[in-house]
């Protein structure tokens, strides 16, 4: 059983790991005045079933594997920070598209249409391809679960559990949000900003992620 000091600790460190700016944030930014608020809430739990897998990783030990072997790192790091680049590329491609003002108004609404699927894996890949959570799983669950057994696997799903709470219900008002202010983020000006913005912060953290090193 976690002490309740320790696991309002966890929640704390979360919750604000949660709402700093990052790539879920600006991937529903991005997506949810296009592609409609089930779109943004599909992502939403994309993010919390990797969140949910990170923690899994975490307690079967593969969390730790990637953590102290500089290939495997090395791997996930240029898989992830590929994919941000990918999206990264694909919002600038949008933001400089050159199109009549007529025309500019509907852009965002004729843009191609991505499945339910696609929107879930979409928000599952943008999170579980980044090797930052599963560091942070390596360093923080030793600090709050028991050495091993029942209390050990219950523990860590149950914190597993709680950050993809946190996550949902954040990113959940986020969506909720965005799809009360669609029709002015669909304004030509402000959705072009969008998408240049949301491309550079993606390019900025696949950058960040192709640089970072492995701790081991």
């Amino acid at each position: 059983m976690i002490p309740l000091h320790d696991y309002l600790a966890f929640l704390s460190i979360v919750t604000l790991i949660v709402v700093s700016p990052g790539a879920n944030l600006f991937l529903l930014l991005q997506a949810t005045p296009a592609q409609g608020r089930v779109t943004g809430v599909l992502m939403t739990l994309g993010f919390c079933a990797a969140i949910i897998s990170h923690a899994t990783l975490a307690l079967i030990g593969v969390g730790a594997l990637v953590a102290a072997s500089v290939t495997l790192f090395t791997i996930i790091k240029f898989v992830g920070a590929a994919y941000l680049i990918w999206l990264g590329v694909k919002a600038f491609r949008v933001a400089l598209t050159k199109t009549p003002l007529a025309s500019q108004a509907k852009d965002c609404q004729t843009l191609p249409r991505i499945s339910q699927r696609q929107a879930f894996v979409r928000g599952y890949l943008t999170n579980i391809l980044n090797p930052k959570p599963a560091i942070f799983y390596v360093a923080a669950f030793p600090q709050f679960l028991s050495a091993g057994g029942t209390d050990y696997w219950l523990g860590g799903l149950g914190l597993g559990a709680s950050h993809a709470l946190i996550a949902l219900f954040f990113y959940g008002m986020v969506v909720v949000t965005l799809h009360r202010v669609a029709e002015w983020l669909r304004k030509p000006w402000v959705w072009k900003s969008i998408q240049g913005i949301s491309g550079l912060v993606f390019l900025l953290i696949g950058g960040r992620l192709l640089i970072s090193r492995s701790p081991a």
